[in-house]
């Protein structure tokens, strides 16, 4: 996400026009601050359970259950149903934001993107959740109150730094395509690149054989199951 400001502002798609404000003047910004963590908390924890503890890891034993029958190798019948399930879950996870303020199929696309790092969040942490919940919570809160700009559609009561979108550029042409405009950046052209960083971060620093040690666990818990 701040690969993503500093991009912003460098290439001059918004404008730094202030620190610690609040939407209404003269509300606290504590206050304001500590409510909207709240809500990041909560978000964060009914998706990540919702798609990732739920809807992606049961949907990889499901079905694995049927791919076990199609494949001869029970590791390839494995990743089959993980690729299956991170495809569903993901359009699921896009399709929940269809309605947000300034939506569009790119703002679907790279949240489907944001599935599946959500997914290998799961997978590198050996099932739990607490790094995607973690991961979650801090996009949508560095990008909406350090950052100030909107998550997902939503605009936040404070933020540390305040920023307005530049409409045009030089050559008069808009940029809202470039910084996401009204849904924030998760619509624009630079979200894949943040998703794939934090990817490969994530990768590096947990192993990718956590990824394939997941993997066998999941072949383990049916074919070993009496």
């Amino acid at each position: 996400v701040s690969i993503i400001f500093i991009m912003e502002v460098w290439l001059g798609w918004i404008k730094i026009v202030g620190f610690f404000q609040t939407v209404v003047p003269n509300e606290s910004f504590a206050i304001n601050f500590l409510w909207d963590v709240l809500f990041h908390v909560g978000v964060s924890i009914n998706e990540e359970v919702m798609l990732r503890g739920w809807m992606f890891t049961l949907g990889c034993r499901g079905i694995l259950a049927m791919a076990l029958d199609w494949f001869e190798d029970s590791s390839d019948a494995a990743t089959f149903s993980i690729i299956a399930s991170i495809i569903l879950q993901s359009s699921l996870f896009s399709f929940l934001h269809l309605h947000s303020p300034g939506s569009s199929y790119v703002s679907l696309l790279n949240l489907f993107l944001g599935g599946i790092a959500a997914s290998i969040n799961v997978m590198v942490a050996g099932g739990s959740l607490w790094l995607g919940i973690g991961w979650h919570f801090g996009w949508n809160i560095f990008m909406g109150h350090v950052l100030g700009r909107s998550t997902s559609g939503i605009p936040m009561s404070c933020a540390c730094t305040d920023v307005i979108p530049r409409p045009k550029s030089s050559h008069k042409k808009c940029v809202e395509n470039y910084h996401g405009g009204t849904f924030g950046p998760e619509q624009g052209v630079l979200a894949p690149l943040a998703y794939l960083i934090g990817i490969i971060l994530v990768i590096c620093v947990c192993g990718f054989d956590e990824m394939i040690v997941w993997r066998d666990g999941l072949v383990s818990s049916l074919t070993d199951s009496p």
